[in-house]
């Protein structure tokens, strides 16, 4: 079906995705000039008069749930039917959104708690608008659910199940011989053949349970093995499935999935309020404070700085980036300038809780006798210490570090550039997901081995050097790989992705310069 023209105006140009209804396809709206999916039914494609009734039920039902307009919907632009004879089929014109489907985050793994309450408030929202208006989706499910690179929630499908059953009739939702939804996903009322609008509610709670355990409430080898599991069988709990899950997130998703539909939440609004208190209620992560001993505090600082630069390196947010680099700028000024240490405190001062948001300035510091060379050897090294170095004080060792710490964190910087460029080339078909994934996965542990070796520098421990080295080879070599999708990205791309190569480079050689340096000047 490629580059076929559908109703003289929707020029296909390659499948997005096909399913048991027909294919998704990307096309061309030559009248617009713009980008379209278009959603074409082959079930219902065929010749004779039932076909004919089917193909214009469809429409006579797809013209309906087309007045649906929210942000969390999917738009239908347009609708036809293909011009091929006795083979005729119907087709939807939708907006093309550039997104993953959830079926392929849940294949991944990478849902959390906060992710799973925010895009089930956006779903919410969505079947909300929907029931009032009176129309059911009939078929909530990961596949039909997208999620923008913004992280906005898009509902595709919205009554296409009901409209493509080509066994429909005035009275009845469906017959013998076709199930209108998925099995896996179906409430125990649909799968008798009356479903509800909170029908859609026991379908978003088989998928809520599935996205924060990983797998569905009930399993089943079978159609008809899942149909019995909604109708008999009591679903279990959330967290007897996976650890982590507080209850409640348990008392909600059993709320959804209770066989009588009047024991669920009574419209999709309240349950998008339950969700927000969900997605707004801090769970600790620990018990209290912890308490450690004095000799293990700047380790206990060095983590916790590790723990905050790693999270800004792998791609949290570029607006946090350029936060950790003004701090560990004033960092650098201070090991350069540090003053005498304070005498230690008295035996009886009690140890201080973790410092979590101690500055690493000021724990380094403090504890400068244990991290730091003694200030004799940084402030007056002279010829008799070092045969390679001329009287007086001694900065080159320390200004060659500070060129290659602040060389590394505007590279971690500039190669946030690498995710958006993967993510591009994803939607232009140049590379898979699946290939993007192994990428982001490169880049992660690479991001996070420079940012290992900037924190290292700081305290000057050798092993800082060799992981800058590896950690920029490996951002430089993937700056490079992206540059190679230049064709299509978008400009703004173009320029960062060099600059990403070279500052990587950059920070590179300023580690070997700094190791060759030290081995140079090493006392004999």
């Amino acid at each position: 079906m490629r580059d076929q023209l559908l109703g003289g105006r929707y020029r296909l140009v390659r499948q997005l995705g096909e399913g048991g209804m027909g294919q998704v396809w990307e096309a061309q709206d030559e009248s617009l000039g713009r980008r379209v999916a278009v959603k074409v039914i082959s079930l219902l494609a065929g010749g004779g008069s039932h076909g004919t009734e089917a193909r214009a039920r469809f429409l006579r039902e797809a013209r309906i749930t087309a007045r649906l307009q929210h942000p969390n919907i999917v738009t239908i632009h347009d609708l036809g039917e293909t011009d091929t004879g006795d083979n005729r089929a119907p087709f939807l014109v939708m907006e093309l959104v550039r997104g993953e489907g959830l079926d392929a985050k849940l294949r991944r793994g990478v849902v959390t708690l906060p992710e799973a309450a925010r895009w089930g408030i956006q779903i919410c929202d969505a079947l909300a608008d929907a029931h009032d208006a009176g129309i059911m989706h009939r078929d909530i499910k990961p596949s039909n659910i997208l999620v923008t690179p913004s992280g906005a929630v898009k509902v595709l499908d919205f009554g296409v199940a009901r409209a493509a059953d080509p066994y429909a009739t005035a009275d009845r939702l469906t017959q013998t011989g076709f199930i209108v939804g998925t099995p896996p996903y179906m409430a125990p009322e649909q799968a008798r053949g009356f479903p509800e609008p909170r029908s859609d509610l026991y379908a978003l709670g088989c998928l809520l349970f599935e996205l924060i355990t990983g797998q569905l409430p009930f399993r089943a080898p079978d159609t008809v093995g899942y149909l019995s599991a909604h109708l008999t069988q009591a679903p279990p709990t959330p967290s007897s499935v996976s650890t982590g899950i507080p209850p409640a997130w348990d008392s909600l998703v059993l709320t959804l999935l209770h066989k009588d539909p009047d024991e669920r939440y009574p419209n999709a609004a309240t349950l998008s309020q339950a969700l927000r208190q969900l997605d707004h209620t801090h769970v600790p992560t620990t018990a209290g404070p912890s308490r450690i001993p004095p000799h293990m505090e700047p380790r206990a600082a060095l983590l916790a700085q590790l723990a905050t630069a790693m999270r800004a390196a792998h791609g949290v947010g570029a607006t946090r980036i350029p936060d950790a680099l003004s701090r560990t700028q004033h960092v650098l000024r201070q090991l350069d300038h540090a003053p005498e240490p304070a005498p230690p405190a008295p035996e009886s001062t009690p140890s201080p809780t973790m410092p979590g948001t101690t500055p690493l300035a000021e724990v380094i510091t403090q504890r400068s006798t244990r991290v730091l060379e003694p200030e004799p050897l940084r402030h007056h090294l002279t010829s008799e210490d070092d045969p390679g170095t001329k009287p007086g004080p001694y900065p080159r060792r320390s200004a060659v570090r500070t060129a290659t710490a602040v060389t590394a964190l505007v590279c971690l910087l500039t190669v946030q550039v690498i995710p958006f460029a993967a993510a591009q080339a994803v939607d232009t078909g140049e590379i898979t997901s699946d290939e993007r994934t192994v990428q982001m996965v490169l880049f992660g542990v690479m991001a996070a081995v420079l940012a290992i070796g900037v924190l290292l520098l700081l305290v000057r421990n050798t092993a800082g050097r060799w992981l800058i080295m590896a950690g920029g080879i490996g951002l430089a070599l993937q700056a490079v790989n992206a540059m190679l999708f230049f064709n299509w990205i978008g400009l703004a791309l173009r320029g960062v992705l060099p600059l990403a190569a070279v500052t990587a480079a950059l920070s590179v050689i300023l580690a070997v310069l700094s190791s060759s340096r030290s081995r140079r000047q090493r006392p004999r």
